[in-house]
């Protein structure tokens, strides 16, 4: 199951096809085309907060990274508050006590 839920207006919405018009109308293109499994989302401010699931590849572009698995893909930019980022190519962002693979390729990793 890609989606276990997103939160957006205070309502948790559950149903597939409702999630993907959501994200779609909102602009959140690139979250669509990712592959990724039980993912727990909410729209806040117009930023992707990820509450948990796993990332199985395709691009971050923004958001805030809660927990979760970050297997393969590209991250573009974001903060990473806690979490694993397994593999893939971190090219800019912040990472406050998520843990990242020794054989990543790093960019730009602010450690706050």
């Amino acid at each position: 199951m890609k989606y276990r839920y997103l939160l957006f207006n205070e309502k948790e919405i559950t149903n597939f096809k409702n999630i993907e018009r959501i994200l779609n109308d909102q602009g959140f293109y690139w979250l669509i085309d990712a592959e990724f499994e039980d993912a727990e989302i909410e729209i806040k401010n117009d930023t992707i907060l990820w509450h948990s699931g796993t990332w199985l590849s395709g691009t971050w572009v923004y958001g805030i990274w809660l927990n979760g698995d970050f297997r393969w893909g590209t991250w573009e930019n974001g903060i990473m508050e806690d979490g694993n980022f397994i593999n893939g190519n971190w090219n800019s962002g912040i990472m406050k006590s998520g843990k990242i693979n020794d054989s990543v390729n790093i960019g730009v990793i602010n450690k706050k």
